[in-house]
């Protein structure tokens, strides 16, 4: 059985070298996009900063408490469950249950 399910926000324990180049250091937050043979390893989108868009398409650097801001994306990786640790895990509302 899978540790972790789709969306937990999870955490690294570990820098993790990036695909794209760089590094992800330790305590980078992520959530869980996919989870590969029954959560041997998980596919982990990787969050940077709070970004915002200028009126003139720029991205800048903001805070969380901007009501424009989002995460920068960092990075996807393959991860495996001794490289992370969970945050919170994700809630389903009754309408996504009802979906599946």
């Amino acid at each position: 059985m899978s540790k972790f399910q789709m969306f937990d926000s999870v955490t690294l324990n570990q820098d993790i070298q990036l695909h794209s180049g760089g590094i992800a250091p330790q305590g980078t937050d992520g959530a869980i996009v996919e989870i590969f043979k029954d959560g041997e390893a998980y596919l982990v989108e990787l969050f940077g900063g709070w970004l915002k868009l200028t009126p003139e398409g720029d991205m800048i650097e903001t805070s969380q408490d901007d009501p424009e801001a989002f995460r920068d994306s960092l990075d996807v990786e393959t991860l495996y469950p001794h490289q992370i640790n969970l945050i919170n895990a994700h809630q389903q509302s009754d309408k996504q249950k009802v979906k599946q």
